[in-house]
């Protein structure tokens, strides 16, 4: 995910419905849909709803592709609070607790951490467009993610909650 590439859409700062709608658009995986949906739902026209706001009830059948990451000092780092069991099957092991920080001059770790960073800076949600995986291990899998911005304060970004859907390489469209 090169930054010139721009390899991620976000929802203008406008907070209005047909935006709202137009992002939603973007999406191909049903369950970034749904957990989008859930989001917007939580949200009440604030930059995004509060973490304890998040639920495991509505998000039944989605929860495992979920994940929620602590913001950091504003932005300059993100610690890993939440994984679901589909994250963590392709992660292959659990991050929780630990800093991105740590895990610096990896590409699919340095893509994440922009991603991030452009979601806090934007305080608006981003999504990446399906892509091959550049996990190592996991290459034969193409993926769609997606982070929304979750605020404590309604101010800043405090946390990001975020979905992520794999496919076999080559088996998802992304003209859905």
């Amino acid at each position: 995910m090169e930054s010139e590439n721009r390899p991620w859409r976000t929802r203008p700062s406008d907070a209005s419905m047909e935006k709202t709608a137009d992002f939603r658009q973007t999406l191909t995986s049903e369950k970034l849909k749904i957990v989008f949906d859930t989001w917007e739902s939580l949200r009440v026209g604030r930059i995004g709803p509060r973490r304890d706001d998040i639920s495991p009830a509505p998000l039944r059948g989605v929860l495992a592709s979920t994940f929620i990451i602590d913001v950091v000092d504003g932005g300059r780092d993100f610690r890993f609070r939440f994984a679901g069991d589909r994250i963590i099957q392709f992660m292959g092991r659990r991050f929780a607790g630990m800093l991105l920080s740590e895990l610096v001059g990896a590409p699919f770790f340095d893509s994440m951490r922009a991603m991030y960073a452009a979601c806090v800076a934007a305080k608006a949600p981003l999504a990446s467009g399906v892509r091959q995986a550049s996990y190592p291990g996991k290459e034969f899998l193409e993926i769609e993610a997606m982070v929304l911005p979750l605020s404590e304060d309604g101010v800043g970004v405090t946390h990001l909650f975020g979905a992520l859907e794999s496919w076999q390489l080559g088996t998802h469209s992304a003209t859905r």
